[in-house]
């Protein structure tokens, strides 16, 4: 502790406060550099939070100030750049589209979940956000009756219903080439994979919800389902659009191998972090979090992958729904050999 009692201006009790916060911040630190080891599953649970580290780490900073230890100036800088890394990259603007007046492509992800009733809370978010993808995820028998009322605006789709948690859906605007149900890395949760024509493009799909990490079995699976889907794409010769609640974060190692295994980018990057987990809901466990607690601990776990060929011109997560997820909402804008296609 000689660096907060030895100074004989620095009070007894400053000194030790100055010692809890410096020993909170090093924690801190700590907590978010080894959690983003591979091969355990409590230092994945704890990889989520990165943007949560980064704002206790400059509050104990601030804190610290406070106390006028300038020794610790140093300590405290270098503990803050060591998180912020992780963080600012997310912030930083992409090169902009040169192109004028392009109709994007919209994207929408949205895992409704099982659990949640409010079809009509969903269904006037597409009809207002007006898609040319959307894909739904934890529907069930009654979800598939009321997003097939989508049609006569997303006349195409690939639909399979479950019970539980495990059923998908895509709906488009443009015909689907080749659309159908691959088990990739599992033999129960199925990811839906196709192509797309727009205007000579092919562009391919995969629509994916891996499960969640929370127990071991489940981490397992949903390592092994994130590694067949980069397999996958890296078997693909025409650019690739992925979509989905993957169940991960950036900041996972798992997710960094499956972004250099694919060689995709995420749309998000230069937008932020863009959280869409955890919301409020009418049902447990999600009605028993408070509002705060659900917004402090909010991460990002959907996510629309592309590769580097396609330009992102908007990303952002989309109005609540009643569903314990934000829907994400991405607008494209896709190269051909002349330089963007126009999206009729």
């Amino acid at each position: 502790m000689g660096i907060f009692n030895k100074n004989p201006g620095i009070n007894p009790i400053i000194g030790l406060i100055s010692y809890a916060l410096f020993l909170g911040l090093i924690a801190t630190t700590l907590i978010s550099v080894v959690s983003s080891l591979r091969g355990n599953i409590f230092l994945e649970l704890l990889s989520p939070f990165k943007f949560q580290y980064f704002l206790l780490t400059l509050f104990l900073c601030g804190l610290l100030l406070l106390t006028r230890n300038k020794k610790l100036i140093i300590i405290r800088l270098f503990c803050l750049s060591i998180i912020l890394v992780e963080i600012a990259p997310w912030y930083i603007p992409q090169t902009g589209i040169e192109i004028n007046n392009p109709t994007k492509l919209r994207v929408l992800s949205s895992n409704v979940n099982v659990e949640n009733q409010k079809y009509s809370q969903v269904l006037s978010l597409v009809r207002r956000e007006k898609p040319d993808i959307a894909v739904f995820m934890e529907i069930h028998q009654d979800w598939v009756k009321q997003l097939d009322t989508l049609k006569d605006i997303l006349p195409y789709s690939i639909v399979k219903a479950n019970p539980y948690n495990l059923g998908i859906a895509l709906y488009s605007k443009r015909p689907l080439e080749k659309a159908s149900f691959a088990f990739l890395g599992t033999t129960q949760n199925p990811s839906i994979v196709g192509k797309l024509n727009i205007n000579g493009q092919i562009v391919s799909l995969v629509a994916a919800h891996p499960p969640p990490p929370i127990k071991s079995a489940l981490f397992k699976a949903r390592n092994q389902q994130l590694e067949a889907i980069g397999k996958y794409i890296k078997s693909v010769s025409t650019p690739v659009l992925v979509m989905g609640d993957l169940n991960i974060t950036m900041w996972s190692p798992y997710y960094k191998r499956l972004m250099s295994q694919a060689g995709l980018k995420n749309a998000r990057q230069g937008f932020g972090i863009v959280p869409t987990w955890p919301l409020k809901t009418d049902y447990p466990p999600y009605s028993k979090m408070p509002v705060l607690f659900t917004r402090l601990f909010s991460i990002p776990i959907d996510h629309c992958l592309i590769s580097p060929q396609i330009k992102v011109a908007k990303i952002r997560a989309g109005s609540s729904v009643g569903s314990d997820h934000r829907p994400l909402i991405t607008d494209l804008v896709l190269p051909d050999k002349k330089g963007y296609i126009n999206f009729p």
